[in-house]
């Protein structure tokens, strides 16, 4: 069996290389009329079927002059490692060739951002699957269309353009890994001041003491005058009615009224007494009470409005 494969093989093998030749003829005629579109396929072709240094370096002249200048450099690359591999001579030639092209060739510089969940993450240019993404992709000038999706979900597209020479970049938007959030600063807000507690008044209590028994000695002045006018008007009625004008010629009657007019000018000159006693301790209070330097006080006695007894009063 296996020497029937070796027979096969023996004389397969320079059809096979006559159809490569033939292949490589006519991408180099085609090549020379300028019809890239259509030579460059058929020298890849005869590569296929017989991979030749001298067929792979021819590729990248067909693309270089077509202005694929991503093909050629690939093309070009890949004919080093074959000769440095096969120890070939044309190796340095090859690696000048290279150099050569090398700041022409279009680059694009795909970006993922930090913290970016990238399971299952497929990238595409032009329909070509890129197998890294940490090195520039060297590619032919003009427009690309890159694709990219998180394993089966919506693919996303951007459309980046590419320029002989320069290089261009693109950044994936991608979702953030699970768990991963943008660390924030937060700030606490600063507490407002506590309401600095208000210094009690001086002396304001001791005031308001003396204002108060002073109004009280007002109210008893007031009555002690009321009552003594009324005794004073009910003695002179008892002394016309009963006592003939006389206060030693009354009736049982008269003594009795001038007796109850003399006891009721008694409590009125005793609750005269009280008020006026009063008075003067509620003034006194107001007046040796503690002051702040700041404030300002008034206190006052004047008569009353209906001309009775004494109004007392202060500012506080």
């Amino acid at each position: 069996m296996k020497l029937a494969l070796a027979v096969v093989l023996v004389l397969t093998a320079p059809a096979f290389a006559d159809k490569a030749d033939d292949l490589f003829k006519q991408g180099k005629k085609l090549m020379g009329e300028k019809k890239f579109a259509e030579a460059c396929p058929k020298l890849e072709k005869s590569f296929e079927i017989d991979p030749q240094i001298g067929t792979e370096l021819n590729i990248g002249r067909c693309y270089e002059e077509w202005g694929k200048l991503g093909k050629a450099y690939r093309a070009y690359s890949d004919a080093a490692k074959r000769a440095g591999d096969a120890k070939d001579p044309r190796e340095a030639k090859i690696k000048d060739l290279i150099a050569k092209l090398e700041p022409s060739v279009p680059k694009l510089v795909i970006h993922v951002p930090d913290g970016s969940e990238t399971t299952g993450l497929q990238v595409a240019i032009d329909g070509v699957a890129v197998t890294d993404l940490t090195a520039p992709q060297l590619l032919d000038p003009g427009p690309k269309s890159v694709e990219y999706a998180l394993g089966s979900g919506a693919r996303k597209q951007k459309l980046v353009p590419l320029e002989r020479g320069a290089t261009s970049e693109i950044t994936l938007e991608l979702p953030k890994k699970a768990g991963k959030t943008d660390a924030k600063v937060v700030v606490a807000p600063k507490p407002a001041p506590e309401p600095e507690p208000e210094a009690p008044a001086v002396g304001h209590t001791q005031r308001v003491a003396g204002v108060a028994i002073a109004s009280v000695g007002v109210v008893a002045f007031g009555v002690s005058s009321y009552l003594a006018l009324a005794a004073r008007s009910k003695y002179h009625d008892a002394l016309t009615a009963n006592c003939m004008g006389m206060t030693n010629a009354c009736n049982m009657q008269g003594l009795t009224d001038t007796h109850d007019a003399r006891s009721q000018a008694n409590t009125a000159t005793i609750i005269g007494g009280v008020g006026v006693a009063a008075i003067a301790t509620g003034v006194v209070l107001y007046l040796i009470a503690p002051h702040a330097a700041s404030s300002e006080h008034a206190l006052y006695v004047a008569p009353s409005a209906a001309g009775t007894g004494l109004a007392f009063g202060g500012r506080f």
